[in-house]
């Protein structure tokens, strides 16, 4: 995807089966599966087993939602295991596939954790922002209570693609209300990844977190100054917030065999 398409929402590191139509340069109607890697509210990066070519127009469906947008092929992005990576721009700005919310980015601004949540009563899901005390509600209840617009009323949200039992709701969802009200800690252990071209995804744990950036400990070795990208928090179920984060201190602890790692967001046009 271009830039200008990339950062105007969050991107969603996710894996959605997805079908692609169109007409290929032969003038036959093609119809191929595939699937999302990453998905903001105004394209996605896709991998597809069929050959397009830049500036082409397809058709991409959600087969989640049922709901497809008309799209332009930015480009190939390299191989995928069976097949290509494409960057796909939707032509319409309204279209929305994925089913997603995504406020603007600038509603992020003051965030300590990105994360896609659902609400249970509704299924709706959205791009959400959380300060200090939502993230540390979140991780210890496994779910949240906020407001939700179509139940227009506080609901009870959880990470999507995240299974919660039904009972852990009932049990849980008054200690949400209350924990509402406690004052918010900074220093949290929660699991975060941290990305990099040369370590993958490293699941770590965060020592303390704050608008800013994060401390966290991990047994891979960053330089000072490298630039990664941040999850927090992170689920294996999927659905994860990646943005950028620079490095800005390391200290080394041979009698565990770890590193600890301050790290600041970096913030720009992308990311206010």
């Amino acid at each position: 995807m271009e830039q200008s398409d990339l950062r105007r929402t969050e991107r969603i590191a996710i894996d959605l089966p997805v079908e692609v139509s169109g007409t290929d340069g032969t003038g036959r109607v093609f119809l191929e599966e595939g699937s999302t890697v990453l998905i903001s509210h105004h394209g996605a990066k896709i991998s597809l087993p069929k050959i397009l070519v830049p500036d082409q127009e397809i058709y991409v469906r959600c087969k989640q939602t049922g709901k497809e947008a008309l799209a332009r092929v930015v480009g190939a992005l390299g191989d995928a295991p069976s097949g290509t990576y494409y960057g796909v721009t939707f032509l319409d700005k309204d279209s929305n596939p994925w089913g997603i919310e995504f406020p603007p980015l600038t509603e992020g601004a003051d965030a300590v954790g990105r994360v896609l949540l659902e609400c249970v009563a509704c299924h709706t899901r959205q791009v959400s922002y959380l300060d200090e005390f939502e993230l540390e509600v979140l991780e210890a209840n496994s779910i949240l209570s906020r407001h939700c617009s179509r139940c227009r009323d506080a609901s009870v949200w959880k990470k999507s693609f995240e299974e919660v039992s039904l009972e852990l709701i009932e049990e849980k969802s008054g200690a949400a209300k209350r924990d509402l009200r406690r004052e918010p800690r900074r220093d949290l252990r929660i699991q975060a990844c941290i990305r990099s071209a040369r370590h993958g995804n490293d699941i770590v744990m965060t020592l303390n977190i704050s608008r800013g950036g994060l401390c966290f400990e991990s047994r891979q070795s960053y330089e000072k100054g490298a630039t990664v990208e941040v999850a927090l928090p992170y689920s294996k179920g999927g659905g994860n917030i990646f943005v950028p984060a620079q490095v800005a201190r390391r200290e080394h602890v041979p009698s565990q065999g770890t590193f600890l790692y301050g790290a600041f967001y970096i913030k720009g046009p992308q990311y206010p």
